[in-house]
């Protein structure tokens, strides 16, 4: 967020709460001598201008605070200049309103200077260039910070290694990090800690040496994200009082939740969501911090955000809530500690036997979505097959491509590149998945060219190895939980983007034959009723150990003694789609793996979740819904392949208000679709509003390849494929309402399996 301009609002409610803060806290003002005050990111110089535009500072303090108690620092060169001559012509014209003649008005507190790098790296200062800026660094350096004001940058990673710009590294700062947030983190995937937004929490934190102020804007995911937990606990520990003030706007939300976050202070800048905080640290205690915490509110617009910013002025203005933090250190939407007591559905590394399925794998994650994905498969060979020739020809020296059109780079590629290891396309590779819901498409699965498999070749080792498995959204996910039973090769992201979801299959495939050509022990549990397909044993996921507890806990119920692993993975289907099941849970369903209650009625369970995955897996089959209207505008004589073209606009709904009506193309629009249809959400989105979402001709800007679900339709000798895909999912939409209706009670028999936490992130 740090390229894009801070509101005034924002940057004015930081600055006077900052001023109230200090009052509290120290006694002090931010206008007294010896409160010294850093902008460590200072862009163009908003927060510095308006801490002397606001009053906040005294007339009679300003040429001192000015001279000797303001620092900001700047990494862009031109950025650095721009702050310097905003911060000096509003200094000069604030001396003037004020009958201030300054003796200079050139900035000194001002340094061009990599903030991370100052105290360890002094080579890469640009004090070796500038002497004058040596002499600022250096006296930056030896001041006495009270206050940090600040919007961090933020940058996880990078969107493509074509930008051939990797994160920097600090390692000072890097290893402070190491041994506070990550080391209390419990997320399995601690990269995002080591992003420069949380390097700019650490730096600050260790800046102001035990004593002062941090207050920044920031992108609010710290608040309730999975990551974050260890930061959330370090801050508990390292602070005595928390402000946080949530403005949401978070954009990567979706339906209803999506209507609630509303209107993002930063507009169009940002798409994360957006929270104001303040730490202070005044003594040396031991106590836990005290968390103030204000959510702004559902459905207000960014012009609502900013006019609530100004009409508080600060966080006196401002109503807090305190929060007690649990010893997971949630905050918001704390976690039902019955959840924990059930049988998880995935074991741990370390007792694959805990869980329900022995293992488990994220989605496929391929960095080249544009290239490894298509309606088309000829489409796949081609850009797969093209794209490593380039990328051979590169290694081979003959040619130095390094376009996004010849070569889409990421992290693995670039080091193959450097060790000189070619690769080979692989048309065997290319398999049938589910990319997101109720879309197919075509994908490229090798592992030298996805940057993740994870475990996905021990469930779909090849393309005739058959399964079935649940995929569900990921923990940490904005996506709302939902579950979607697939035969298919998963994308990381079935349910959408950030839905970085697990995946729990019915079997796992293992080669009789180790690597090395020896026999597999992994192989070894197999009886002499398991399928053998070339040359791999198809092996139980669900554990004997579930098996058995399932069987001990219905032995009472008719059959129970005898229930089966197939009926075990319905039952589990069923739950994870039971209403009241997502409610009680949700909050434990965004930070953990599902746990599993064993809950009377299980062979209804059972039966509708047999019903449920009939659906989901054979959407394709599924009769139309009765009574759908389709007007034609023009001949249906005309070439069927014309007439059902889709287009490089996205479907339209008839009616942005009703659900009931959608434009497939300029020849066809559907009517009379029922308005429950869209009631049956998966991650986020009806069944419908996914055909919307990804049935149209797609040109990725990087690489300029299209993605024509035309040529679906053509390879699959259907032109009316999506057209008829639309009425089935109308009747899954309703048939899948209908089925978890007729759920039971959620009526849970016993705690079942109290268990060490398994990985939030697969293996």
């Amino acid at each position: 967020m740090g390229i894009v301009f801070t509101p005034i609002e924002v940057v004015d409610y930081i600055v006077r709460s900052a001023d109230v803060l200090a009052q509290n806290a120290f006694g002090k003002s931010l206008s007294d001598e010896g409160v010294q005050i850093l902008d460590p990111f200072v862009g163009t110089g908003t927060f510095m201008t308006r801490l002397l535009q606001t009053g906040v500072i005294k007339p009679e303090d300003l040429p001192r605070k000015y001279r000797h108690e303001l620092f900001a620092n700047e990494i862009v060169l031109l950025s650095y200049y721009i702050s310097a001559v905003n911060i000096e012509a509003v200094y000069r014209e604030v001396c003037a309103e004020q009958g201030i003649a300054p003796e200079d008005s050139s900035f000194p507190g001002i340094s061009l200077v990599d903030t991370f790098a100052m105290y360890s790296r002094e080579n890469r200062l640009a004090g070796d260039v500038f002497p004058s800026n040596t002499k600022r660094i250096e006296q930056q350096r030896d001041s006495e910070i009270s206050v940090i004001v600040m919007n961090p940058p933020y940058s996880v990673g990078q969107t493509s290694a074509n930008d051939n710009n990797q994160n920097e590294s600090y390692p000072d700062v890097d290893d402070r990090i190491r041994n506070s947030y990550a080391l209390r983190s419990t997320a399995q995937n601690k990269n995002g800690l080591y992003d420069s937004y949380y390097r700019a929490l650490r730096w600050a934190t260790d800046r102001i040496n035990g004593r002062g102020i941090i207050a920044f804007v920031s992108n609010s995911g710290f608040i309730d994200g999975n990551t974050a937990d260890g930061v959330r606990l370090i801050w508990q520990r390292e602070f005595d009082e928390i402000f946080v003030l949530n403005l949401r706007g978070n954009a990567r939300t979706q339906g209803e939740s999506r209507r609630k976050e509303a209107g993002n202070v930063f507009g169009e800048g940002s798409r994360t969501g957006v929270s104001i905080t303040f730490l202070v640290k005044t003594t040396d205690g031991t106590e836990p911090a005290q968390i103030h915490y204000c959510d702004i509110g559902d459905y207000l617009t960014r012009e609502e955000k900013l006019d609530r910013l100004a009409q508080d002025a600060s966080v006196s203005g401002t109503e807090f809530t305190m929060i007690t933090p649990n010893q997971q250190g949630d905050w918001i939407n704390q976690r039902d500690e019955r959840f924990t007591t059930y049988q998880p559905i995935g074991g741990s590394a370390g007792n694959s036997a805990a869980g329900v399925f022995r293992i488990y794998s994220r989605g496929l994650a391929t960095s080249r979505d544009a290239w490894c994905y298509s309606f088309s498969r000829q489409a796949v060979q081609n850009n797969m097959s093209r794209m490593v020739d380039n990328y051979n020809q590169f290694v081979g020296g003959s040619v130095t491509l390094d376009s996004p059109t010849q070569i889409n780079w990421n992290r693995g590629l670039r080091s193959d590149a450097k060790r000189g290891r070619k690769h080979e396309f692989k048309a065997e590779s290319i398999r049938r998945s589910i990319y997101r819901p109720f879309c197919s498409q075509w994908a490229y699965f090798d592992r030298p060219l996805n940057d993740m498999i994870y475990q996905l070749p021990r469930l779909w080792p090849t393309g005739g190895h058959e399964n079935l498995a649940i995929y569900q959204v990921g923990a940490g996910s904005a996506v709302r939980f939902s579950a979607f039973m697939t035969p298919l090769l998963p994308d990381l992201h079935v349910t959408g983007a950030g839905s970085g979801g697990q995946v729990f299959a019915r079997y796992t495939w293992e080669p009789i034959e180790s690597s090395d050509g020896g026999f597999n022990f992994d192989a070894i549990d197999a009886s002499g009723e398991d399928i053998v397909v070339d040359g791999y044993r198809r092996l139980d996921n669900i554990t004997d150990e579930t098996l058995s507890l399932y069987r001990a806990a219905y032995s009472s119920e008719s059959g129970g003694a005898e229930l089966s692993k197939d009926d075990i993975f319905y039952y589990v289907y069923a739950l994870l789609h039971h209403t009241e099941y997502r409610e009680r849970y949700e909050a434990d369903l965004k930070k953990l793996l599902p746990h599993i209650p064993r809950c009377r009625g299980f062979f209804d369970y059972v039966r509708i979740g047999r019903d449920l995955a009939e659906l989901h897996v054979n959407y394709e089959q599924v009769p139309a819904w009765a009574g759908l209207e389709y007007s034609y505008k023009v001949d249906t004589d005309r070439d069927p392949f014309e007439l059902y073209r889709i287009g490089a606009k996205k479907m339209s709904w008839t009616q942005r208000a009703k659900r009931t009506g959608l434009k497939y193309n300029d020849s066809l629009t559907i009517t009379n679709i029922p308005a429950e249809a869209d009631e049956y959400k998966i991650g986020g989105r009806s069944p419908l509003e996914w055909i919307v979402d990804r049935y149209y001709v797609k040109t990725d800007k990087a690489s300029g390849i299209v993605n024509d679900p035309n040529d679906w339709l053509r390879e699959h000798d259907n032109p009316r494929y999506v057209v008829d895909l639309i009425g089935s999912l109308v009747t899954v939409s309703m048939e899948t309402q209908r089925l978890v209706r007729e759920l039971p009670a959620f009526d849970v028999i016993d705690a079942t399996v109290n268990v060490s936490e398994p990985s939030r992130d697969g293996e």
